[in-house]
């Protein structure tokens, strides 16, 4: 497995790749906010989490299974580290997304998950003493601002005037287990290149996530078989699942997570721009602040020394 760590290594050796991956990830994640808000919540959540992690299992499975089976031993030795990151990705993230937009607003969850950067430092320098620089907090909060004007409608009162109920609460836990997952990527071995990574992850999350899809099937509602929920699903789990997640994978093992989590605003502004293109919503002046100041946030918080996965 030698050559494909050095093939991992060539690959993600300049930063500019790193963050090319990371809006390319924005961009695809933005794709599955814009298509979750176009089907209304048809397809339930834990079922949609399932079909989304199974399907992007066996895309990628053929490009991994070798090295599954090289590195089983490994594999063995950070059961638990694999265990709990994949609890958090798939139930306690991904799942509680889907289910928390059923309680809320758009706006109320977008302003919530805006704060993943933020806990990702937070988490970041508790466990790791992994600072930031003073350009880069200053990024932060400048790319936060960007993200709530496009939330707010350029109207502070409408952030002033919140009012959260389970389904933001919902929201925050799954944002702050998503951030933590983030973390922890930096302390799975080199040897686990992104593909073997990425379906240990899924294996482990749909073993905890399984017999809640069965229970919603059985006694809340069954994911429809129609076209657009079969499309919507194989979307999600090739193109979200597959690539987007191991794009992202990739970057916080070159950059580490706190500079990774500047997709989290990218895939706000967007969010926002395929509304405009696809869902027909109007360009205000509040989308060009945003979108400048978002890009501006995120020029600062590149800027600085990296802190590469160990």
């Amino acid at each position: 497995m030698s050559g494909d760590r050095n093939n991992d290594q060539s690959l993600f050796d300049r930063e500019f790749l790193a963050y090319g991956l990371i809006v390319g990830a924005a961009l695809i994640f933005a794709s599955n906010h814009i298509l979750a808000r176009y089907l209304g919540g048809v397809i339930p959540p834990m079922g949609f989490v399932f079909w989304r992690m199974a399907i992007g299992a066996m895309v990628i499975m053929p490009f991994a299974a070798y090295g599954l089976l090289a590195q089983r031993h490994l594999i063995l030795r950070h059961w638990k580290l694999f265990a709990l990151m994949g609890l958090l990705f798939v139930p306690l993230g991904n799942g509680l997304i889907y289910a928390a937009y059923t309680f809320t607003t758009a706006l109320n969850g977008g302003v919530v998950s805006a704060a993943q950067p933020a806990i990702t430092v937070l988490l970041s320098a508790l466990l790791w003493r992994d600072l930031i620089n003073r350009k880069q907090g200053v990024g932060i909060v400048i790319a936060a601002v960007g993200v709530l004007a496009i939330l707010a409608r350029g109207d502070p009162r409408a952030i002033l005037a919140l009012e959260f109920n389970i389904g933001d609460l919902m929201m925050l836990l799954a944002t702050g287990s998503v951030a933590l997952h983030n973390v922890l990527v930096r302390q799975v071995p080199k040897e686990i290149n992104v593909p073997q990574l990425l379906v240990i992850i899924q294996l482990f999350g749909l073993a905890v996530v399984t017999p809640l899809y069965a229970l919603e099937s059985i006694y809340v509602q069954p994911v429809p078989l129609t076209m657009p929920a079969i499309a919507s699903l194989v979307w999600v789990g090739i193109v979200v699942t597959a690539i987007a997640v191991g794009f992202t994978n990739a970057s916080i093992r070159r950059l580490g997570p706190n500079k990774a989590s500047i997709s989290n605003y990218m895939r706000v502004v967007f969010t926002a721009a395929l509304a405009i293109l696809l869902l027909g919503e109007a360009f205000e002046g509040y989308h060009l602040f945003g979108l400048v100041a978002v890009m501006g946030g995120v020029y600062l918080m590149t800027r600085g020394r990296s802190v590469p996965a160990k």
